[in-house]
């Protein structure tokens, strides 16, 4: 049988002839295999080195085949970008897992709530005008106030110096001329003619009234009081509307004098200021001579006296007087410092020269 274990020819036999344990085999030659080792293993044996070729995915190939805009640059890389790689992965990371929050939805939402709030206002705004303009006149109508009470003015009342009367004509107020009187009253005529003035002064002349009085009667036409030259020229078509405003103002008094035989006018005008007394007292001779004195009278005061006119006296002043027919008609003309007084009565010229502005 052989030796399992035979030794060495150049091991020296062990001393004294004395058996010994046989020594260990070596341990095996481990080598590391490596790429490098590879190739000069392959070169040793008569093979060539392995030559690199490439090679390409079909799907990329159909992808490359496209031409296809060549992609941006890669960012610039600084070296801050390598500080902290795991901070860096964990934003990354962390910016994946972030829920998506999708903003339309939520615009939507907002234009929703917009219309919605939208149309409450304007509903609101409707139903508050609605009731501003509608119901609430009909739950609580304007109430008219009552008219105040009517207001009598007394029988007997005092003309102040400087009346001012409810019309104008181009900024003129009419003054009257008598210091006091029972009563006035104003008349607007429809015309300035004898036949509105005759009719408007008959129409007071049917009012009751107290024998003695004295009512003062403020004439107004369409364009305020009365002028003096129109209410000449009415009675007495002959004279010269010039020739009056030349010697009289614009301003004059009317009065109705009631007695026992009627109701009689009584005339007031005064001298302009650039006129004197003389062509004054011319004017009033010129005035006894007319043939329509008798439109002076509210009715016919009868035939008038053959004699014609006398003179007289009053009160101091020169008068000059026609008596008529009818019971009381007299037609009186007296000078009283600037004014002139033309009545129908002579009961009715004491009363207003005794009520005269001085």
């Amino acid at each position: 049988m052989d030796d399992l274990n035979p030794q060495p020819s150049s091991f020296p036999p062990p001393p004294g002839g004395r058996p010994t344990m046989p020594l260990p085999p070596p341990p095996p030659e481990i080598t590391l295999r490596t790429m490098k080792s590879d190739l000069e293993s392959l070169k040793e044996t008569g093979g060539s080195g392995p030559a690199p070729k490439p090679f390409t995915p079909p799907e990329l190939k159909k992808e490359w085949s496209a031409p296809t805009t060549p992609p941006p640059p890669p960012p610039k890389i600084t070296p801050a970008d390598f500080g902290s790689p795991r901070e860096n992965l964990k934003a990354e990371m962390e910016k994946e897992m972030a829920p998506v929050i999708e903003e339309e939805p939520a615009a939507s939402g907002r234009g929703k709530k917009l219309l919605l709030w939208g149309g409450v206002v304007v509903v609101a705004v409707g139903v508050g005008l609605l009731s501003y303009f509608v119901l609430f006149p009909m739950l609580f109508p304007t109430q008219t106030p009552p008219p105040p009470p009517a207001v009598t003015p007394p029988t007997t009342t005092e003309t102040p110096e400087v009346p001012v009367a409810t019309t104008e004509n181009e900024g003129r107020i009419h003054q009257s001329l008598l210091q006091s009187s029972d009563s006035a009253v104003e008349v607007n005529l429809a015309s300035s003619d004898l036949t509105s003035l005759t009719n408007a002064l008959n129409q007071e002349a049917q009012k009751s009234n107290p024998s003695g009085n004295l009512i003062e009667v403020s004439l107004s036409d369409a364009n305020g009081p009365l002028d003096a030259s129109k209410f000449l020229s009415a009675v007495f078509p002959e004279l010269s509307m010039d020739n009056i405003k030349s010697l009289f103002g614009e301003d004059f008094t009317t009065g109705l004098f009631y007695d026992q035989d009627g109701v009689w006018p009584a005339y007031i005008l005064k001298l302009a200021p650039n006129a004197n007394l003389a062509d004054g007292q011319t004017f009033s001779t010129i005035l006894e001579t007319s043939t329509n004195l008798q439109n002076l009278f509210l009715t016919s005061p009868g035939t008038p006296s053959a004699s014609g006119f006398k003179t007289g006296q009053l009160n101091g002043l020169s008068t000059r007087y026609l008596t008529y027919s009818k019971k009381g008609a007299g037609l009186n003309i007296v000078w009283s410092g600037d004014k002139l007084v033309l009545s129908t009565s002579y009961n009715g010229l004491k009363k207003v020269l005794s009520s005269l502005v001085p």
